[in-house]
């Protein structure tokens, strides 16, 4: 074959490769793709919807929530998505990992804000945390991602866009999908009371074992959950930096479709693919992790956290808040503490349940006193919680199916078998 023929197919095989390139890559991006619930649509769910439908005759809604008026219109800001993401602890009845996200496609910013397990949420029943709703409703039959789903939009003032529940296996082979994870282990982690953990502190690269131990842990931390949670915080931050260093994130493929197989999500394998790569035009210093203010207090000898009502409200609007419409006060659903007093953004339920402190420094009243007797007596099997945690059933209409008896969240940390 002569010198002009060998060109000929160098050129012929060298345009064969890059048009196969090119068809690999544009149906890569014909595949992703962002999520249909707020692409391009300037919507807040019922805040809107409740604006444009007219108001119906008492006679006709007998809803057993009061009608507080209609929001102000928001409009949504351009390219803004919410995420609401959560860790299941494997069905034994906690979400102790719960963080809502804001990305913007057009600032190419990220803030993420976790809210810390104890968080105390309005609902009249014996255990009262926020990690706990996603499991009881799923063992008394409903959707545990819009339990959770509606009782952060009460904490935020606003309803996700996405959600997911990420199991932890999902999160081991995602993360070993990923190759590792480098990071610097502050400190030796060793746990034996329940599954075992034993990292080395030092900077390693962790597999999706290794990674799950180092969220899981928090024995020995001073403030408990806080700490791990700005452990979890350092460990994202560590992994988003890697990652837009690399400009790539290896095997986005394989890894959007071993979370969309694995997760209770409203997402696609494609969304979360196309979330990926608007997360990659960001910079390092553009990705950012809060924890929502806090104070810690106990309850009748249970840890819970209260929100600080006006510094999360700053928050909210400073970090996630997706209108170009502040988030007021009066958009919340939020038992907080003023002057030590427990206070509420609406009607407090069960108001006889609090007694601040514990025990031998604030006698619980007592109703409540005799409760904490049978917690610490009783068998941990307990009847479901109030209809009203898990759905909100209009008066007049007949409640679902009895709900079948469901382990309740106790105050151990999700290491310990229940």
């Amino acid at each position: 074959m002569n010198k002009n023929n060998w060109k000929r197919w160098l050129i012929i095989a060298g345009g064969s490769v890059a048009g196969l390139m090119l068809a690999v890559v544009g149906g890569y991006f014909l595949w992703e793709r962002p999520p249909e619930i707020a692409a391009g649509n300037p919507v807040l769910t019922e805040l809107n919807q409740s604006a444009a439908t007219p108001a119906a005759s008492p006679a006709a809604s007998p809803s057993p929530t009061p009608d507080r008026g209609t929001a102000f219109e928001t409009a949504r800001q351009d390219g803004v998505y919410t995420l609401l993401l959560a860790g299941s602890d494997d069905g034994t009845g906690n979400t102790d990992t719960i963080m809502v996200g804001r990305l913007d496609t057009v600032r190419h910013t990220a803030n993420f804000v976790s809210i810390p397990r104890d968080t105390l949420i309005n609902i009249d029943s014996p255990i009262r945390k926020i990690n706990g709703v996603y499991w009881t409703a799923v063992y008394s039959g409903a959707s545990g991602s819009e339990a959770l789903r509606r009782h952060v939009k009460k904490l935020t003032g606003f309803d996700v866009d996405c959600y997911a529940v990420i199991e932890l296996d999902a999160f081991q082979r995602a993360v070993d999908a990923l190759g590792g994870i480098w990071y610097d282990v502050p400190r030796r982690m060793y746990y034996e009371d329940g599954p075992v953990i034993d990292l080395q502190p030092g900077y390693q690269l962790l597999n999706g074992e290794q990674a799950m131990w180092l969220c899981r842990f928090r024995s020995g931390y001073v403030n408990g959950d806080l700490d791990r949670i700005e452990v979890q915080h350092d460990f994202l931050k560590a992994a988003a930096d890697q990652f837009l260093q690399l400009g790539s994130i290896p095997n986005i493929p394989e890894v959007a479709a071993i979370l969309a197989e694995s997760m209770d999500t409203n997402m696609t394998a494609s969304n979360m693919a196309w979330f990926a790569r608007q997360f990659l035009r960001c910079r390092s210093e553009d990705v950012r992790f809060y924890t929502a203010p806090n104070t810690p207090a106990y309850v009748h000898d249970l840890s819970y956290t209260f929100l600080d009502l006006y510094n999360w409200i700053q928050m909210i609007n400073d970090c996630l808040n997706p209108t170009d419409r502040p988030v007021s006060e009066g958009q919340l659903d939020l038992v907080y503490l003023r002057g030590g007093e427990v206070c509420c953004t609406t009607a407090i339920q069960g108001i006889s349940y609090f007694s601040l402190g514990r025990r031998e420094s604030a006698p619980a009243q007592s109703g409540a006193e005799e409760y904490v007797e049978e917690v610490e007596e009783l068998p941990e099997e307990l009847p479901p919680p109030p209809e009203s945690w898990i759905t909100e059933t209009p008066a007049g209409e007949a409640p679902g199916a009895a709900p079948v008896p469901y382990t309740a969240p106790t105050d151990d940390d999700w290491l310990t078998e229940l």
